[in-house]
């Protein structure tokens, strides 16, 4: 059965959410009385409704099951505009869905592609490293460009180095105002001037006035298609060029906490340096590295919740839910519940070295979980993976110095989206 919170009927709890961020389902779990690992689904007041939190592998089972849930107006528009887009793949459901999806999929999640950007990442990864030896920065903004560019170029964007990072720093930027009630306005700034740039792309390529290659994601973009066939508009083209480019931007969030796990698990920077070493040197297919990038992305906070709407009267972890109620996966508290992995609260890499698709592991959620074919899983996370390895391999060198100034290692639990103040200053003697 479901535990319903006894609330204000009028008070909605959309505020609060914001206020206690990542902590928000471990509070209202403990407002019902219930243990910290339990699984029992909590309904509480939010976004105008009755909504019920849900957490742990049946959770999942439930939530990625399309014939259940559908994602179309689940997420309040202050989030969804600026982060995904106005008609985003993320937004879809059934047939239209399947065909935008299928389309992103051919892009992100094929190896050749993969293996492609792996290639662009390590070599801006180097030139952050080079850069570093002459002025000091910090990991998170820094790695943001260079994530940025990387996708870029290898999205096949026509551009000036110049425009290549402020694209990548708008896009970052979109992050840095989530959560942000008072920053929301710069956020949908960014995300108009993001849209237009993108639009003017597409359109060009279209139109003849600007030549990429005949098989490069942009024009693949510029060429698609919605579930009847038709061109869908130059913008919502460059809106979902922007979707297989930007949440590689966001990895550079991740990319601090690793500097940050890094400095707080020596021996496991050891044995990533040592890997590097017996690599040559290179930075990519380095399954110590991977694996720690894998740890990182479960232990360190980032998407908080997702919501979804029921579409038929169902049940979820013996609880029951009705048609039109709005459910709220909580991705944190299933990453880090004990029913679900073992001593969750240690960072461990080991135990994704023991995995072979990681895809398979059901309460692994940082980009959604089921299938990436035919689900809501993002095609993007073996590229979000690859980034995120090669950082992390860049950053264990000996020359690498990584700040652990409190200021660098801790980061608010309350604020949405959250990450070291300082971005996690470094250098390169």
């Amino acid at each position: 059965m479901s535990i319903t919170i006894k609330q204000n009927p009028f008070k909605d709890q959309l505020l609060t959410f914001f206020k206690d961020g990542y902590l928000f389902a471990s509070r209202q779990r403990s407002k019902a009385g219930l243990p910290a690992d339990s699984h029992c689904p909590v309904t509480i007041n939010a976004l105008g409704g009755k909504a019920t939190i849900i957490r742990g592998e049946d959770a999942v089972d439930f939530f990625y099951d399309e014939s259940i849930i559908k994602r179309d107006g689940a997420m309040p528009s202050l989030v969804q505009g600026p982060l995904f887009g106005e008609g985003a793949v993320h937004t879809l459901d059934g047939e239209a869905h399947k065909v935008r999806k299928a389309a992103m999929v051919a892009m992100a999640y094929e190896d050749t592609r993969v293996d492609a950007f792996r290639e662009y990442v390590e070599e801006e990864m180097k030139a952050v490293i080079e850069r570093w030896k002459t002025k000091p920065g910090n990991v998170y903004d820094d790695v943001a460009v260079a994530y940025g560019r990387a996708a870029f170029r290898w999205a096949g964007v026509p551009a000036s180095d110049e425009e290549l990072n402020k694209r990548a720093t708008q896009m970052s930027h979109l992050l840095d105002t989530f959560g942000e009630v008072k920053q929301n306005v710069l956020a949908w700034i960014d995300r108009k001037k993001l849209d237009k740039w993108a639009e003017a792309l597409i359109e060009g390529v279209r139109s003849g006035a600007t030549t990429v290659d005949a098989d490069s994601v942009v024009q693949h973009m510029a060429d698609l298609r919605d579930e009847n066939g038709e061109l869908v508009s130059a913008k919502l083209a460059g809106i979902e060029l922007q979707n297989l480019t930007r949440p590689t931007v966001a990895v550079s969030r991740f990319a601090a906490f690793a500097a940050v796990a890094l400095v707080q698990n020596p021996d496991w920077a050891q044995k990533v340096k040592a890997e590097v070493e017996e690599n040559g040197g290179r930075l990519i297919n380095l399954p110590i590295a991977t694996a720690f990038a894998q740890e990182t992305r479960r232990v360190y906070p980032f998407v908080p919740m997702l919501p979804g709407f029921v579409t038929k009267d169902a049940e979820v972890s013996g609880c029951p839910v009705q048609k039109g109620q709005r459910v709220l996966m909580d991705i944190l508290g299933t990453h880090t519940s004990p029913k679900v992995w073992e001593n969750p609260s240690e960072f461990n890499p080991q135990r994704f070295l023991d995995i072979e698709d990681y895809e398979q592991v059901k309460g692994f959620l940082p980009q959604g979980g089921g299938s990436v074919q035919d689900g809501h899983r993002c095609p993007g996370e073996k590229i979000a993976v690859a980034a995120l390895s090669s950082t992390i391999a860049a950053l264990s060198a000996d020359n690498v110095i990584i700040a652990q100034e409190a200021d660098d290692t801790t980061f608010s639990m309350t604020q949405l989206l959250t990450r070291p103040s300082t971005g996690v200053r470094v250098s390169v003697a």
